[in-house]
């Protein structure tokens, strides 16, 4: 069951994707499926983490989660699938990390700089892993489609 925290946390995300949904000038009829994207794709990070599992795997699954609601939402809509991925991916931006890495180098306190920071780039490098693995997994099944056509084509001639 969700706390009141995390389904505020929820409403957050949606928000945050909504408001740079439009901020990036996206369709009226993308605008939702965007934002519920980034709400779902935090909801997914809250269950791997109460499932026990680390930040790092919370992150990549939810990236995972977003590539694939963008590539759904994108044929459906018969947009690019950047349309729905840049603003389901903002909620898993690790903010709290960056702001850590940042007062803990003003502060002068360089070894939680250091933990923040790799922190920080471990985690965007497991979002960008999640979106790539799923953008790699759909053009493959394109170039595959594609090239049977050409041989189906290829025999009928």
């Amino acid at each position: 069951m969700l706390t009141v925290t995390e389904l505020v946390q929820l409403l957050m995300a949606f928000t945050g994707s909504m408001g740079f949904a439009i901020l990036f000038h996206i369709g009226r009829k993308s605008l939702l499926p965007a934002a519920l994207g980034g709400a779902l794709a935090w909801l997914v990070y809250l269950a791997v983490i109460h499932a026990g599992k680390g930040y790092m795997i919370a992150s990549f699954l939810g990236a995972v989660f977003c590539g694939l609601w963008s590539e759904l939402w994108a044929r459906k809509l018969r947009q690019p699938a950047t349309v729905f991925l840049i603003s389901a991916v903002i909620p898993l931006i690790p903010g709290n990390a960056l702001y850590q890495t940042m007062n803990s180098l003003v502060t002068g306190e360089m070894r939680a700089a250091w933990k923040w920071g790799i922190a920080t780039v471990l985690t965007m490098v497991f979002v960008a892993m999640g979106t790539s693995f799923v953008a790699a997994v759909f053009i493959m099944k394109e170039r595959i489609s594609d090239k049977r056509r050409t041989q189906d084509s290829g025999r009928q001639s």
